[in-house]
C-alpha cells in the first residue's frame, strides 16, 4: 500500500508519515520526497539510517510501553492520526480480522485513528489474546492477493546463497510470508547474503555467540519467566540450548526468536507458573519465529498476542517472579551506564524499543534479573564494548542504578549492590583480555 502512496508524490505535500520499523523503503525514505512527505521514525532506523545521519529524517524518542501517552492523555500535539494503515487476515465466521504475527500498536491506533484502511493478506496467521480487529471498524479495505513465492521466485532468492544453504532455503521460502522477500526482489542482488540467511533463519551462530549461550545458561532456573529481545546476539540463544535443562519456564515477551515457540511444543515452557497468563505464552510480535513455528502457531489457543501497552508494561512485568529479560547491549561503562542505541558517541543506531520497560520490570520482579548480552568487541576485535567510561555524546538507554547481569563470551559480570570498583572490577573480568590490562589502569583513576 504504502508504495501507491508514494506514486502520488507530486500531488502530495507536508504528509506526516510515522513509521515504527522500516524493513523496506517504498520510495519515501530517498532524497528528493521531503515536500511530500515528512517522515518520522520511531524505535528502528534499519533503511531509514543513511537518511537520520544525512539529518533528512528525525527520530521520535519513545519507547514501545510509552508511545501511546500523549494520546491517550490527550496532549496538544500535531500529529493527530488521520489515517493508520493495517495489515490484517481476511475475516474469520464472526467477522473479526487478525493483525497475523504481530499486534504491536496496530489495534491502539485504529482506535484513535480518524480513518482506518486495512489491507488483507489471506497468509496471515490467526492467533488468540488481542489479536484482532472487527470488521466494522475498518473504513476501507484492500484486498491484495499475496500467493506464495513462485519457482522462479523462489530460485532467483535461493540462488544468492553460498551453495551449502541453497536447498534449506528452498524447503522454506514457499511457507514463509511471500511479502517481504517479494518487495526485495528487484533489488536482490543488493542486499548482503547475511541478510538473505537471516530473514530465512539459516544463519549460522558464531563462536562468540556460542560462548555468550553457554555463558547464561549458567544463570538460568527453573520456573524463570524469560522475555527475549531482537537481534544478532540474542537470536540463536534458543537453538544454542540455554533452555534446554529447565522445567515450567514461562514466556513473557514482546518479540520471539527461532524455535522460542517449540519451547512450547517441546512441554519446557508450559507457564504453569506464570503470574499474569498461566498455561499460556504471551508475545506482542512473533517476527522471529521460523517459518516451520508460524505454521505451528496458527489458531494455537496455548499462545496469545497482547499490544504493546499491556505486554511492555512496567508493573505486568514485574508481577512475574523470577522475570528474566535478556537483551542486547552495544556498550557498558564502569559504573554501569548501558548503551543499546548510540555508538562512537552521538551517532544513533536504533531506538530502545521494549528493552527499559523490560529490564526495569525483571529488575524489580521477586527473583528476577535483568541482563545484558555484550560481545565483549567491537569491529572484528578492534574495539572494546566495556569502557571505563562513554565517549560525550552517548546516548544512555539505562542508568547505572538499574545495572545487574552483563553477559559476554568471557563470563558473567553481576553489578547490582556493588560500587563503582567493584563493578569495574566484575566488568574487567568479562571483557577481552586483549583490553583487560588497560581497563585496569583507567579504573584506577576514575573509580
Amino acid at each position: 500500500m504504502p508504495r501507491y502512496i508514494v506514486a502520488r508524490q507530486s500531488e502530495l505535500r507536508n504528509v506526516n508519515v510515522e513509521i515504527c520499523t522500516p524493513f523496506s523503503d517504498p520510495g519515501w525514505l530517498q532524497e528528493g520526497m521531503e515536500e511530500s512527505f515528512n517522515i518520522i521514525i520511531r524505535i528502528y532506523l534499519n533503511l531509514a539510517r543513511p537518511a537520520h545521519d544525512e539529518g533528512r529524517i528525525p527520530f521520535l524518542p519513545y519507547t514501545n510501553g510509552t508511545w501511546i501517552k500523549p494520546y491517550r492523555d490527550n496532549r496538544p500535539m500535531d500529529r493527530d492520526v488521520d489515517v493508520v494503515l493495517v495489515e490484517v487476515s481476511p475475516p474469520d465466521e464472526h467477522g473479526f480480522c487478525y493483525f497475523g504475527n504481530g499486534v504491536w500498536e496496530s489495534s491502539y491506533y485504529a482506535k484513535r485513528a480518524k480513518t482506518v484502511i486495512a489491507e488483507m493478506d489471506e497468509s496471515f496467521v490467526r492467533l488468540r489474546g488481542e489479536a484482532a480487529l472487527h470488521v466494522s471498524e475498518i473504513d476501507y479495505i484492500a484486498d491484495t492477493p499475496n500467493p506464495p513465492l513462485n519457482e522462479e521466485e523462489i530460485e532467483i532468492i535461493a540462488n544468492c546463497l553460498p551453495t551449502e544453504k541453497q536447498e534449506r532455503a528452498r524447503e522454506i521460502l514457499p511457507i514463509t510470508q511471500p511479502k517481504v522477500f517479494r518487495e526485495v526482489l528487484p533489488q536482490i542482488d543488493e542486499v548482503p547474503v547475511d541478510q538473505i540467511e537471516s530473514a530465512l533463519n539459516i544463519d549460522d551462530p558464531t563462536d562468540v555467540m556460542k560462548a555468550i549461550a553457554a555463558n547464561l545458561k549458567t544463570i538460568m532456573q527453573d520456573r524463570d519467566t524469560i522475555q527475549i529481545g531482537t537481534g544478532k546476539n540474542t537470536k540463536h540463544l534458543v537453538e544454542l540450548g540455554v533452555f534446554d535443562d529447565l522445567n515450567d519456564i514461562s514466556i513473557f515477551s514482546e518479540l520471539a526468536v527461532p524455535e522460542m515457540a517449540f519451547l512450547i511444543k517441546r512441554g519446557i515452557a508450559t507457564g504453569k507458573y506464570a503470574a499474569l497468563h498461566p498455561g499460556k505464552a504471551v508475545f506482542t510480535a512473533l517476527t522471529g519465529l521460523t517459518a516451520e513455528e508460524l505454521l505451528w502457531v496458527d489458531n494455537n489457543p496455548l499462545i496469545e498476542l497482547y499490544p504493546g501497552e499491556y505486554i511492555l508494561n512496567i508493573p505486568n512485568i514485574s508481577k512475574n517472579d523470577n522475570m528474566v529479560s535478556i537483551n542486547n547491549g552495544v556498550a557498558v561503562d564502569f559504573t554501569g551506564q548501558l548503551t543499546c542505541e548510540s555508538q562512537f558517541g552521538p551517532r544513533l543506531i536504533n531506538g530502545s524499543g521494549g528493552q527499559i520497560e523490560f529490564h526495569i520490570g525483571a529488575f524489580l520482579s521477586k527473583g528476577g534479573k535483568a541482563v545484558t548480552i555484550l560481545p565483549s568487541t567491537f569491529g572484528n576485535g578492534a574495539i572494546s564494548t566495556i569502557v571505563p567510561y562513554f565517549e560525550k555524546g552517548t546516548l544512555v538507554t539505562l542508568s547505572r542504578y538499574w545495572a545487574d547481569y552483563v553477559v559476554t563470551e568471557w563470563g558473567v559480570a553481576q553489578l547490582v549492590g556493588k560500587t563503582h570498583r567493584e563493578r569495574a572490577e566484575e566488568l574487567i573480568q568479562v571483557a577481552h583480555p586483549d583490553f583487560r590490562d588497560e581497563l585496569k589502569e583507567a579504573a584506577k583513576e576514575i573509580c
